[in-house]
């Protein structure tokens, strides 16, 4: 498979639950082994994401800089993802992580939340929140 599909092309496509699972279990491959370029080809040339603090990113060009860049930090990245919702053309999603922080070779979890709004079979919007934390340091939160 060399993009994220799904049965229909169509724009109207409602996806099942089967469908996103599908979708997420085809990203998390992709995530695992880092591959870019086949990762690339599931996002619209339109795309607009909102990612954790980082400005809004339009376009695929513009978003496979800012991957590139989280790859080469993110080494080993291991991801986990889990479907919560399906509305329409809409996945809601989760997803737990590891990596090894090429910076400080430290090793980092993470843990996101994320809305997926395809067309066809491609992604044309990304919405995702994404906390990310030292796992060798003591826990250390501002609720306690």
């Amino acid at each position: 498979m060399s993009s994220i599909a799904v049965a229909n092309e169509a724009a109207s496509h409602v996806l099942t639950e089967q469908d996103a699972a599908t979708i997420l279990r085809r990203y998390q491959e992709l995530w695992n082994r880092a591959a870019l370029d086949e990762l690339m080809e599931g996002f619209t040339d339109d795309i607009v994401v909102e990612f954790a603090d980082l400005p809004t990113i339009r376009g695929r060009s513009e978003l496979e800089k800012v991957l590139r860049a989280r790859l080469a930090r993110q080494k080993g990245y291991r991801l986990t993802k889990a479907v919560r919702f399906v509305s329409q053309a809409t996945i809601v999603g989760s997803w737990t992580a590891d990596w090894t922080d090429s910076t400080t070779g430290r090793q980092m979890k993470g843990r996101g939340i994320e809305f997926i709004e395809m067309r066809g079979s491609k992604c044309a919007r990304w919405e995702a929140t994404f906390n990310a934390w030292d796992a060798e340091a003591p826990v250390r939160s501002m609720f306690t």
